[in-house]
């Protein structure tokens, strides 16, 4: 039986660490809190590429998804894990949603940097994360008959606009996000069937 715990630890903890150091290095960089950034400017605060992981710089599979080189773009973010959060953690546990959330995040942003020439292929944003973590919320949907409509809502305004953003600049969607939503998807659904009795009698 999962316990559910009333304080959405991982969920403050991510959101706040995420507004409290993208807007921090932004304001350092362009005396701007929402201020735009050049990409290579962020390899100093932890924009992750293979390279910098060859040198034992595993803290930046962390900081990487905390920094953004639009605010604005961090801010869509943050919502999202927000509200994905919020309906998630009591159900998922504070670890797991953790571990669902840096995983995909981690794992797609470092295959991102494969698909960027360099010096410009550093890996940075929490879009990837999310994608992860939305991910469960997509399997809720697909597996059980009755989900709430703000799950729902979470799910489309997590994945549509990374979706589409992705077709108008790229063309196709990049492939770090779509490794995330396979990563969390294959993640959720093992966490998923251990725990498929309590699922099967909660609705989210």
């Amino acid at each position: 039986m999962l316990k559910c715990k009333k304080l959405p630890i991982t969920t403050i903890f991510v959101v706040f660490a995420t507004i409290i150091y993208s807007t921090f290095i932004s304001y350092s960089l362009t005396g701007n809190f929402i201020g735009k950034i050049s990409i290579l400017d962020l390899e100093k605060y932890g924009g992750l590429t293979p390279d910098k992981l060859y040198e034992f710089e595993y803290w930046r599979l962390l900081v990487s998804q905390l920094i953004h080189v639009k605010q604005l773009h961090m801010i869509y973010n943050v919502l999202s894990f927000s509200v994905l959060g919020i309906l998630l953690e009591k159900h998922l546990g504070s670890k797991f949603l953790f571990v669902l959330w840096f995983t995909s995040g981690a794992l797609g942003t470092l295959y991102s940097t494969n698909f960027v020439t360099p010096p410009w292929n550093l890996g940075t944003g929490a879009s990837q994360a999310v994608l992860g973590v939305s991910s469960f919320a997509l399997l809720l949907i697909i597996i059980k008959q009755h989900t709430s409509g703000i799950l729902k809502f979470a799910v489309v305004f997590s994945i549509l606009p990374a979706m589409v953003l992705d077709i108008i600049y790229a063309h196709y969607p990049k492939p770090g996000h779509v490794l995330a939503i396979c990563i969390g998807l294959i993640m959720s659904l093992f966490f998923y069937r251990k725990n498929k009795s309590y699922f099967d009698n909660v609705t989210i």
